[in-house]
């Protein structure tokens, strides 16, 4: 029994280093001269098996973005890669405005908070307050 007990023991153990971690995630934004002419386009990416895996993929997200003009998401790009943290995106939700913004953070609670206040930095003082979390999520072992 004792020689059991062991083995599934060392079994359990070693399936836990071998099944795969997915901490990877990255930011894409595509930031025209005139946001409030041009519109805005960004796309995250989070638990994937690579940071190359996730930097494609919000990409991708960045260039078919619904909302945004196909000569703004011309300009995606990758500006952040991460791993093990959260990552939130924050817009002003009126059309022909320029509030946007976007942080990582350690918690979800941070990486919200601070997106909103990068947003409502650039919406002006006329649109305080109307700036809104649009993408959020968390890699790894963020919360």
């Amino acid at each position: 029994m004792k020689t059991f007990t062991t083995t599934a023991a060392a079994f359990f153990l070693s399936c836990a280093f071998v099944s795969p971690v997915f901490a990877f995630g990255a930011v894409a934004t595509a930031v025209p001269a005139d946001v409030a002419r041009d519109g805005y386009s960004s796309g995250i990416s989070y638990n994937f098996k690579t940071a190359r895996e996730a930097e494609d993929r919000a990409l991708q997200e960045c260039q078919t973005t619904q909302d945004a003009p196909a000569e703004t998401k011309k300009l995606c790009r990758v500006i952040q890669s991460f791993e093990n943290q959260c990552v939130a995106v924050a817009l002003d939700p009126q059309a022909g405005t320029p509030g946007a913004g976007w942080a990582l953070g350690d918690t979800l609670a941070l990486a919200r908070s601070n997106a909103l206040q990068r947003c409502e930095d650039t919406a002006g003082n006329d649109r305080r307050g109307e700036c809104r979390i649009t993408a959020e999520g968390c890699d790894g072992r963020a919360k």
